[in-house]
């Protein structure tokens, strides 16, 4: 049988259909791969993404790093200057007719911040600078601040020294006698300055401050105390942290209490005289009465002077 020229026509048509659909797949898979400069572009995107996210993490870190070790910083210093203040507020000063140089304050210059190196001493009561385990803190003792520096046997640091100024042998001398206490090691520097108590007052202007202290039967009003603390890292500034502190005491010193019995007297006698009573029944009443209220006076004088 003769093969029909339709039906090969139709069979070559199928043939080369079923062709085509097959390059046009191949080219569809061809298409579908990655090249090398493609793989070579995504993995360098992929780290600059990865480099960008950990520099921003170490910035993160780095910051609350620092932040914190400037929280410690300043809390240190805080509770430092929060004891200088305390102790200096709880100055003592006797009820004397005259000022006395064994309760004054006196003053050393060591320099300007933030190198100082300034030396105060005062008398006190409490158990601030000194510790609570202290058994003489109620009452009136000396205290001494001072700065050392790296040469020194026990470290660079803000020191104290702190003895009773009663019970003490005849040879005692504090430089050899007392062993100073460390206050803290991060303090680096020490700086006292006082207010001249020979400029006057102005509503609205600020103290004159000085460097020099030369009334040491008398304690300040007012005192501004800096200090340095070490900083983070080495080559940068130290953190400067400054107070200004009015001690209470300080009036006792500038205005002494009179306590003489024969001012009471003679001001009694005065009175009397005004009102006429000029009778030796009313001098002796008088008399009885003064010597009542001096002898009040003394034992409230005794009593306040250990606080």
């Amino acid at each position: 049988a003769g093969v029909c020229p339709v039906d090969l026509f139709q069979e070559m048509m199928r043939l080369m259909k079923i062709s085509g659909e097959r390059n046009r797949t191949n080219r569809i898979v061809s298409r579908s791969g990655v090249t090398l400069i493609e793989l070579l572009m995504a993995v360098a995107i992929l780290g600059v993404i990865a480099i960008v996210i950990t520099m921003t993490l170490n910035v993160g870190v780095e910051s609350w790093r620092t932040g914190t070790a400037l929280a410690d910083e300043s809390h240190h210093a805080d509770a430092v200057m929060e004891q200088i203040v305390m102790a200096l507020r709880s100055a003592y000063y006797p009820e004397t007719k005259e000022p006395t140089y064994d309760y004054g304050f006196t003053f050393e210059d060591g320099g300007e911040s933030p190198k100082a190196e300034d030396r105060i001493s005062w008398v006190k009561v409490g158990n601030s600078l000194i510790g609570e385990d202290v058994p003489w803190a109620g009452a009136a003792h000396r205290v001494e601040l001072f700065m050392k520096t790296d040469d020194s046997d026990e470290g660079p640091g803000l020191y104290v020294k702190a003895w009773q100024l009663v019970g003490q042998a005849e040879d005692f001398d504090p430089e050899e006698d007392v062993t100073p206490l460390l206050l803290s090691d991060q303090v680096v520097s020490f700086d006292c300055r006082i207010k001249d108590p020979d400029y006057a007052d102005i509503s609205g202007e600020p103290y004159e401050w000085i460097d020099e202290w030369t009334t040491s039967n008398r304690i300040p009003t007012h005192v501004l105390i800096s200090i340095a603390v070490k900083p983070q890292k080495e080559g940068e500034d130290p953190m400067e942290y400054t107070r200004c502190v009015e001690i209470p005491m300080a009036k006792m010193s500038w205005d002494p209490v009179q306590t003489d019995s024969s001012s009471t007297n003679r001001t009694t006698r005065a009175g009397s005289n005004i009102t006429g009573e000029d009778d030796d029944g009313s001098n002796r009443r008088n008399s009885r009465r003064n010597n009542r209220l001096n002898t009040d006076k003394s034992g409230t004088q005794s009593g306040s002077s250990f606080k």
